[in-house]
């Protein structure tokens, strides 16, 4: 029996379950305090409360005071029931059938604020932690962005982007910002984006109508740039480190390791491990612009039982799983896997997917097994041994971190969340024919209750600041669509609430009855529509596997500064991922 294996698939299992509770939780949480806030102030201003409950499907109750508290079996958030806050009764009735007085728009104006109030609270209250701990970016802030690669067919290509180009301005602004940030801006921007270039000391001025990216995001079908960042590496050694005995400074950015360019951090980890304890030629860049060369020898990082181990075969795969390069002196290379040979099966079972690819390497680990390629029309099986290849390091954090104030954090999802919905609007009046102006976002790029489950969900299984973090954005969001002037929503009491107290009589019943009405079919059929596109999602995941880190990129053509390698590489190089293609890597 593999025993390494199984306790692997152990400790995997608990991530997943504790991943699981860590959504279900938090999920419920940001319901919890919602409906906690309509209650205590209901109680304060003296409304009838039929019941208050934490969870859903009640196993447990108890009337206290002439309030029912109750307690489900599911713990996903509560509700409360507050009978005077409806407008659209006449004549409010308790849940025993007693007739209760109309409630005063002051307090029906409080109590529907008070829940979107306490989720603005719980998330600045939990956005002090994220503040304090850090969230992980894939990215660094940049002043400018540089053209790493760009698909020759695409609206930025056609306006003349390139690749060396330094992109200063966006929309005739200067930015500081992540990638992620920089696409989000390019997204909500109303017809052309405009950007300001600087190219071998001219200043030159783009202008383009983003157009939908095939090859990325592929559900949502948005404009996501057809061009990807070249993403500054920096480094920061800890004390005593090999890094730090070599002279890397915190700050210093990485320019090549042994002659090789590199996009992002996996890379860098991955050549480091690969090496093992040889030396490796670091060629960094100052601050001041100064370079400097350093020999640097990677340690061993303690693995007893092969939790961080990794085994490779040593292909690079690239769309439809197809080779394109090979590592010397691996697996793969010696077994006479080629460039071109397309994988089918591993160890006798189909593969269909890089991760399933990956998981099978990893279930075979350092025992004999069989790679299946077709080459030239006919399906070839070759035998080999994944090699080991066991965790390094040199010393350095690679994990960047932004530390948003709690402020900075709502502030930044309220101005995205004005972008967007100025893009959709614009979006729907576009089709309708009331404009000639275009935006890149729809209905399609929103999302419902199961999709930021499961964004939660991944988020946390990234890092558990990174799913605080979300949980912030979520409670956040909250508040801001249940302040909508929608009757059936909190910001429906309010705005009906406001309106009675300015002309001093309440609106007509069979008016409001019907318009909400109208509102709950929309928002129904909304939420069937944005349930649909999250399932989609969730499939192409599972199907794609994971996005590319930033820097690298999804387009199997283009033009681009590394290209695919079509043999093995010289002694002393080793070949890098190509762009469109992804390294195996362990399955997280």
């Amino acid at each position: 029996m593999d025993y390494e294996y199984l306790i692997n698939w152990f400790l995997s299992g608990l991530g997943m379950i504790g991943s699981i509770l860590f959504v279900v939780f938090f999920f419920g949480m940001c319901v919890f305090v919602h409906e906690l806030g309509h209650f205590l102030v209901a109680r304060w201003r003296g409304l009838h409360v039929d019941a208050f409950s934490i969870g859903f499907k009640k196993i447990w109750a108890k009337k206290i005071n002439g309030v029912e508290y109750r307690i489900g079996c599911l713990p996903l958030g509560g509700y409360v029931e507050l009978p005077q806050v409806d407008s659209s009764d006449a004549t409010p009735h308790a849940a025993d059938g007693t007739e209760l007085p109309r409630a005063k728009p002051l307090d029906r104006m409080l109590t529907g604020l008070a829940g979107p109030v306490c989720n603005i609270l719980f998330g600045l209250a939990l956005g002090c932690v994220v503040w304090w701990w850090g969230i992980p970016q894939d990215t660094p802030r940049m002043r400018t962005v540089e053209v790493a690669s760009i698909n020759p067919d695409s609206p930025e290509y056609r306006a003349g982007l390139r690749i060396g180009d330094r992109i200063v301005k966006i929309n005739g602004k200067t930015f500081f910002m992540a990638w992620k940030d920089f696409v989000a801006e390019i997204l909500t921007t109303i017809d052309e984006v405009d950007l300001e270039v600087e190219r071998q000391g001219e200043t030159v001025h783009i202008s383009y109508l983003p157009a939908t990216n095939p090859h990325m995001l592929q559900v949502e079908k948005t404009a996501y740039p057809f061009f990807l960042p070249r993403i500054p590496l920096e480094f920061h050694p800890d004390k005593g480190s090999p890094a730090d005995r070599a002279g890397i400074r915190g700050g210093d950015e990485l320019v090549s390791i042994n002659g090789h360019d590199f996009d992002d951090f996996v890379s860098v980890q991955m050549l480091i491990n690969y090496y093992g304890d040889k030396p490796l030629e670091f060629e960094m860049r100052r601050s001041d612009g100064e370079r400097y060369t350093v020999t640097v020898t990677p340690e061993a990082v303690p693995d007893e039982l092969n939790f961080l181990t990794v085994y490779y075969t040593g292909v690079v795969l690239g769309p439809n799983l197809q080779v394109q390069g090979l590592f010397r002196d691996f697996p793969a290379e010696k077994a006479g896997i080629m460039p071109g040979d397309t994988i089918v099966a591993y160890n006798g079972k189909p593969v269909h997917s890089f991760d399933t690819f990956t998981e099978l390497v990893q279930e075979g680990a350092d025992k004999e097994s069989t790679l299946t390629v077709r080459r030239g029309g006919r399906e070839e099986t070759f035998k080999l041994t994944a090699k080991a290849v066991r965790p390094r390091s040199i010393g350095v954090s690679f994990m960047l971190r932004d530390h948003p104030t709690p402020w900075q954090q709502f502030y930044s999802l309220i101005e995205l969340t004005a972008k967007s919905l100025r893009s959709m609007g614009v979006k729907l009046a576009n089709s309708m024919g009331l404009t000639e102006s275009q935006s890149n976002l729809s209905a399609r790029n929103m999302s419902g209750p199961l999709g930021m489950a499961v964004m939660l969900y991944r988020s946390v299984q990234l890092s558990p600041a990174m799913g605080l973090y979300f949980v912030v954005m979520i409670s956040f969001a909250l508040a801001i669509f249940n302040l909508l002037p929608i009757p059936v929503l909190d910001g429906g009491h309010v705005f009906l609430a406001l309106l009675e107290m300015i002309f001093r009589r309440p609106m007509p019943v069979l008016a409001v009855r019907w318009i909400s009405y109208a509102f709950i079919s929309f928002l129904v059929v909304l939420m069937v529509y944005v349930t649909w596109i999250d399932v989609l999602r969730v499939m192409d995941h599972s199907m794609r596997g994971s996005a590319p880190p930033a820097g690298t990129s999804a387009q199997s053509s283009g033009d681009s500064r590394d290209k695919p390698k079509d043999k093995p590489a010289e002694p002393g190089k080793q070949p890098l991922p190509a762009v469109g293609a992804q390294p195996e890597k362990a399955h997280e």
